[in-house]
């Protein structure tokens, strides 16, 4: 079985993906360790954020192709079956949240738990309404 061709504008994604993490990942990372004071947990949350950037970005370049074009990435089989858009948007939305909730709580687990069971709530939401 042969790998599925994606359109060039989706690896070009892909590759260009890995330096905009590295750039969420900093520009999230540097705010929240001031606003928080907690490295531990400014890690996360920047983890947390660059990696749904990572899943975000290749998914918006792949709806963008025409529809006689496109492969969806949960076709290839390095990328997983799931719904990227979804999970990207997803992991960006808990790391906003669970910064938030430290800020208004600082409590470290409290605020961690509560952005991943509101993250993986928004997964399912957001899975039915993007496109595939």
């Amino acid at each position: 079985m042969s790998e599925p061709e994606f359109h060039e504008s989706v690896v070009v994604a892909s590759r260009r993906s890995k330096v905009l993490a590295l750039f969420v990942a900093i520009a999230v990372f540097l705010p929240v360790t001031t606003a928080t004071g907690d490295i531990q947990f400014s890690s996360i949350v920047a983890a947390g954020a660059a990696i749904g950037a990572r899943f975000y970005w290749p998914y918006r370049a792949s709806i963008k192709v025409p529809e006689s074009e496109r492969t969806p990435l949960s076709e290839h089989p390095a990328a997983g079956n799931y719904h990227h858009g979804a999970a990207g948007i997803a992991l960006m939305i808990a790391s906003a949240l669970a910064v938030a909730v430290f800020l208004v709580a600082h409590a470290f687990l409290t605020a961690i738990a509560i952005g991943g069971v509101l993250g993986v709530g928004s997964y399912f939401m957001l899975r039915s309404q993007l496109p595939a």
